[in-house]
C-alpha cells in the first residue's frame, strides 16, 4: 500500500482557523495535496480525487457531518475519516463510529503529537 501522506488529505470544516491550523500540522507531517472544502458537499464534489484520508467535522452552516460521512463510506469505504468536532456527545461519537468514522476528535484536545499518532496508526494499518 501506498504511503498515506502521498494520498490527497480532506479537510471538511467551516472554520477557517481550525483548518489552517489542521492544514499546517498536516504539511509539517509531511502531506503535500491538503485540500480544504467550507462544506461536505463541496467535498462531495471532489471525491473523485480518491482521498486517503478526510478530517470532517460534525456542524457546519450548510451540511451535516454524519450524512457526508455516510456519503463518502458509500463512495469508497476505505477513506478513513477523523470526526472533528468541539461538540462533545457520546451519542454523536457513537453515530460517527457506527456510520464509518475510525476516530471522533476533539478540537479542544488537538494537539500536533495527537494527529501524528492518528496519521501513524492508520499507515501502520494500510501496511499491515
Amino acid at each position: 500500500m501506498k504511503n498515506i501522506k502521498i494520498l490527497p488529505a480532506f479537510i471538511v470544516d467551516d472554520d477557517p482557523f481550525w483548518t489552517a491550523i489542521l492544514k499546517q500540522i498536516l504539511t509539517e507531517l509531511g502531506f503535500t495535496k491538503i485540500h480544504t472544502f467550507e462544506d461536505g458537499v463541496d467535498c462531495l464534489n471532489h471525491i473523485h480525487l480518491n482521498p486517503g484520508l478526510i478530517f470532517l467535522d460534525y456542524q457546519m452552516e450548510n451540511s451535516n457531518g454524519l450524512e457526508i460521512l455516510q456519503e463518502v463510506k458509500n463512495y469508497f469505504p476505505g477513506i478513513e475519516v477523523v470526526f472533528c468536532t468541539a461538540l462533545e456527545s457520546l451519542e454523536v461519537a457513537i453515530a460517527a463510529i457506527e456510520h464509518g468514522s475510525v476516530e471522533y476528535l476533539l478540537k479542544s484536545n488537538v494537539t500536533e503529537e495527537l494527529v501524528k499518532d492518528i496519521v501513524d496508526n492508520f499507515q501502520s494499518a494500510k501496511l499491515a
